[in-house]
């Protein structure tokens, strides 16, 4: 929001980023209240159930994601991007077993509980990229993002605020906490700046499977931070997930997935062009 918000108001003028906010405000409440109540459920249900369960049922994301890009784009889906799909959540069962082997998992304290939030969860995380692709397509990244964001820091603050204020209160905030809390706004400015971007140039169906590997980069960082030591089973899921990222593209290009129209509100005026390749603006 501190970036995106104040350059959509640079490009459209504080009047016709009011007439954003009034004509076309609603989708991007819609679309922020979702995303935070994902990442808030998502959250909870690990608190819940067991290990097993949230990596087995966060994968429900994915297919919920391809229904409503369906929804959105008609894209044309062919065997290979099937075949592509079942290969990359190999890769994901090949990881599930690694750590089964290792005993990492934890017993659940309420597993019917945390499953449903991990559902819920999930299903509103296919939603929220699916509809954030369809947005990105068809209107500048800066807006996106900027009253998504807006948006977005409204609904969790006031959410927090009622929720988790006890928890607040009560954290030790030293100066490892602070910085941690400061990296993951980064790492988090950089995922919601480049997963649009991601939309536009393959699909929110891909930015999905590409998750799926994001544990193995999360090992690497255990690895040099924690001594963690790996079962070898691990290094195997890698590569068959990035196999299944290639099929998924082997015989398709990315812009049978949906088409690229940026364009500003008809009723505002923006200071500059608006370009029409993905990856612009």
């Amino acid at each position: 929001m501190v970036i995106y918000a104040p350059y959509t108001v640079y490009q459209y003028g504080l009047k016709g980023w009011g007439k954003v906010i009034l004509k076309d405000g609603w989708k991007y409440f819609i679309l922020a209240a979702a995303d935070v109540e994902a990442n808030f459920l998502v959250v909870k249900a690990y608190q819940y159930t067991n290990l097993l369960s949230c990596m087995l049922l966060d994968c429900w994301a994915i297919p919920v994601c391809m229904f409503f890009q369906w929804i959105y784009q008609k894209p044309k889906y062919h065997w290979t991007q099937l075949l592509g799909i079942f290969i990359a959540l190999g890769g994901m069962g090949i990881q599930v077993a690694s750590d089964q082997l290792l005993d990492k998992d934890y017993p659940a304290l309420d597993m019917v509980k945390g499953d449903v939030f991990m559902i819920i969860g999930a299903t509103l995380y296919g939603f929220t990229n699916a509809t954030e692709e369809k947005f990105v397509r068809n209107s500048p990244l800066y807006e996106v993002l900027g009253i998504f964001g807006l948006w977005g820091t409204l609904i969790n603050g006031i959410q927090a605020s009622a929720l988790e204020w006890k928890n607040m209160r009560d954290a030790n905030w030293n100066g490892p906490v602070i910085g941690l809390l400061f990296a993951f706004t980064a790492a988090m400015l950089i995922l919601y700046t480049i997963a649009p971007i991601l939309y536009r140039m393959a699909s929110s169906t891909y930015y999905n499977l590409s998750l799926l590997s994001s544990d193995f980069y999360g090992l690497l960082f255990g690895l040099f931070l924690y001594h963690y030591k790996p079962y070898f089973l691990y290094f195997i899921s890698f590569p068959v997930t990035l196999i299944g990222l290639i099929v998924y593209f082997w015989n398709l290009a990315p812009e049978t997935q949906g088409k690229i129209d940026v364009r500003v509100p008809e009723y505002i005026t923006a200071r500059h062009e608006i370009g029409r390749v993905a990856g612009e603006v």
